[in-house]
């Protein structure tokens, strides 16, 4: 590669390769360790090829792009976005090896499957097209493969760790159901179509019901069987972070000291006579009914509009178009009481979605929801915060306006969850949260991500013993129970819990450091305008914009 464009023309031989190979999740931001290649959106009418023979083959190909960029990048000679581009390009790469060849996930995580199969659907459903045709063409065609990327999971899944297991089981009920609103829908919006969707709706459930079958046939493991030590591997290779483990771990310690003496502190300031967890669970703002805590976090969100665009951020991405839905029927046992789903074009008219939850997916008691519904409503400035305006959001509609091609393209979990838990903060910052109940809250959220990150890094290190992990949880305000299950699933992905409270820390270092040399504004505009970068690359840039 001898000229500046060369590397760029290999970058999108990349972006495309991903979009054929894996048009779902290269479309899906529930997938973290792939890009979002923006040509996915000409595959809506096709599945991910996971056959096993594919994953090899694509496994070499990724090592060949991965060898190429890096032999570039051996090559460069001063230019700092050319460096980074390639740097940004190689850890991309490193990530979806990590999941695919060292951790090769797709042969014990069923999930997979169901999750390609049923994200791929509702995309073809729901996707911007030109025309109703389209649409049902699309969807059509989807349906009818599902049973192969069904074929292809029996194939592939060797076993199933607990975790894993239960979660897949849930899931696949849930799909049925899904089905059966699939069906509806053809019915009402695509009546020429209905028959032959009714028969691949069929086809497509007697292969759901088999791979329940088939997982009913194995007994799971032990998830701790399955994590294998890749911790190290992600933070070098994949987040290209300038911290070890071992001082993330420090870190981690010394927030979580500072955090239980802030809500000491406080607790002390607000009521002496009770303890801070005492008033974080009597707080109730809000005494709403299940069937308005949506709409109070639709209000959130428009408040969040009139208060950011005040401060001066830009009226285009606080305007964006985000939806706020109870979360669709396939995704209810996968995801959190509050998530969030990316538009993926860069039509300024495609909506994100903001998913609640108000039960839990595994239905244990109407206490336990109500619960999470009291959590719903006390915490729901944070989570709005966090999910959309100046959360993930805000984030997704800069990354998608981007005119750099490949940093439009790239997304890394530490920035992207980082950077939503340091949007909680800017609450605080901006002086939209003062009441001293509420910076209870925030703090105690704040508590939760650093026990995360210790009980990610601190298993890996041995630092850290299952019993210590478990009182963390509990001194976040986790029972016992639900303690030891988010134990079970930290384990099989090692490198993700950090990403919240580390990736947090991080962005306070940077506005630390370089918050001075800008307005409170132009600070995080020249931040995100640089794409989802290793925060030590993001260093550089306000370096070298101090040079000038």
């Amino acid at each position: 590669m001898n000229t500046n464009d060369d590397y760029k023309r290999l970058a999108d031989s990349y972006f495309d390769f991903l979009a054929e190979r894996f048009p779902v999740m290269s479309a899906s931001d529930e997938f973290d360790f792939l890009p979002r290649a923006e040509n996915a959106a000409k595959h809506y009418d096709k599945l991910d090829k996971f056959d096993c023979n594919s994953i090899e083959e694509s496994i070499d190909k990724l090592k060949s792009y991965h060898k190429q960029f890096k032999a570039a990048n051996d090559k460069e000679e001063g230019d700092l976005n050319r460096f980074i581009d390639l740097k940004l390009l190689q850890a991309n790469i490193a990530g979806i090896l990590i999941e695919l060849d060292t951790k090769r996930s797709w042969q014990y995580n069923p999930l997979l499957y169901l999750k390609i199969a049923f994200i791929g659907l509702d995309h073809a459903l729901n996707k911007p097209a030109e025309s109703s045709k389209e649409v049902a063409d699309r969807a059509l065609a989807r349906l009818s493969s599902i049973a192969d990327i069904i074929k292809q999971g029996i194939e592939n899944i060797r076993s199933v760790p607990e975790t894993y297991y239960q979660a897949s089981l849930r899931m696949a009920e849930d799909c049925k159901e899904y089905l059966s609103e699939v069906k509806k829908t053809f019915s009402r919006q695509f009546p020429d179509y209905q028959d032959r969707a009714f028969k691949s709706i069929q086809d497509a459930g007697v292969f759901i019901e088999k791979f329940y079958r088939f997982l009913t046939s194995k007994s799971p493991e032990p998830d701790r069987r399955f994590a294998g030590s890749t911790l190290e591997t992600s933070l070098k290779d994949h987040f290209l972070s300038d911290h070890s483990a071992e001082e993330i771990f420090a870190i981690a310690i010394e927030e979580w000291q500072k955090i239980l003496e802030k809500l000491q502190n406080l607790q002390t300031q607000i009521d002496a006579k009770k303890t801070w967890e005492q008033l974080y669970h009597s707080f109730a703002p809000y005494q709403v009914a299940e069937a308005e805590i949506v709409a109070l976090y639709r209000d959130q969100i428009q408040r969040f509009r009139e208060f950011f665009s005040l401060n001066g951020f830009s009226a285009e991405l606080l305007n964006a178009p985000v939806k706020i839905k109870y979360t669709p029927t396939y995704l209810k046992s996968v995801r959190s009481s509050a998530s969030f789903a990316a538009a993926f074009s860069r039509n300024p008219q495609e909506v994100s979605y903001f998913y609640i939850s108000t039960q839990f997916a595994q239905h244990n008691s109407k206490e336990t929801d109500h619960h999470l519904q009291r959590r719903l409503s006390r915490e729901f400035k944070m989570l709005t915060a966090h999910e959309t305006i100046p959360g993930h959001h805000f984030l997704d509609s800069f990354r998608r306006k981007l005119s750099n091609p490949i940093r439009r393209q790239i997304e890394s979990p530490l920035f992207y969850e980082g950077w939503a838990s340091y949007a909680e903060s800017m609450l605080i910052e901006y002086g939209y949260l003062e009441d001293p109940l509420e910076l209870l809250v925030s703090l105690k959220r704040e508590l939760w991500r650093s026990a995360r990150c210790q009980i990610d890094v601190g298993f890996t290190i041995g630092k850290l013993t299952e019993p210590t992990a478990l009182d963390l949880l509990q001194t976040c305000g986790f029972d016992a129970a639900e303690a030891s299950r988010q134990l079970d699933r930290f384990r099989l992905n090692p490198g993700y819990q950090l990403c919240y409270g580390y990736g947090s820390h991080e962005f306070k270092q940077l506005k630390e450091r370089f918050g001075h040399l800008l307005e409170s504004k132009d600070f995080y505009e020249f931040l995100l305008s640089g794409g989802e970068l290793p925060f030590h690359l993001i260093e550089k840039r306000f370096e070298n914009l101090h040079l000038k």
